[in-house]
């Protein structure tokens, strides 16, 4: 297994950003992995597997295995690859601690695990942009 972690200070709280990487109708719209999930359910349901479109061909499923305030997982599978995405989140006052780390397993995510290096700080990039922009708008 090959882990990629990246973490950040994010202004919101906890619950709002569960909320955003929770919500499966616009993970795409942030993740750099995904083009587009294929549901119409906003609020992903722990243990249902999603149909999403990735940017490597071939079928994908995203499947939330565990959400709370304080921690989320999913399971992302394409091409007989898994990769296990986790979001820790720890308050600290005005912000969040986010420590978003991807483990991979499976022929095609170890030969692609040094191109897939930035790939959590992206995501976290793009996680604080929306959710220190919705916080901005509350």
């Amino acid at each position: 297994m090959n882990a990629l972690t990246a973490q950040r200070d994010i202004y919101a709280d906890p619950q709002a950003i569960a909320g955003i990487i929770l919500n499966i109708a616009e993970l795409a719209d942030w993740n750099p992995a995904l083009n587009s999930t294929g549901t119409p359910d906003i609020v992903a349901r722990i243990g249902l597997p999603y149909p999403v479109s990735t940017r490597i061909p071939g079928r994908a499923t995203l499947t939330y295995t565990r959400a709370t305030p304080e921690h989320v997982v999913w399971q992302l599978e394409v091409a007989g690859s898994t990769e296990t995405g986790q979001w820790n989140l720890h308050p600290r006052g005005e912000t969040t601690r986010v420590i978003h780390t991807m483990t991979h397993t499976g022929a095609l995510f170890t030969l692609m695990h040094n191109a897939m290096s930035n790939v959590p700080t992206w995501r976290l990039d793009r996680l604080q942009q929306r959710a220190e922009n919705r916080a901005r708008l509350s």
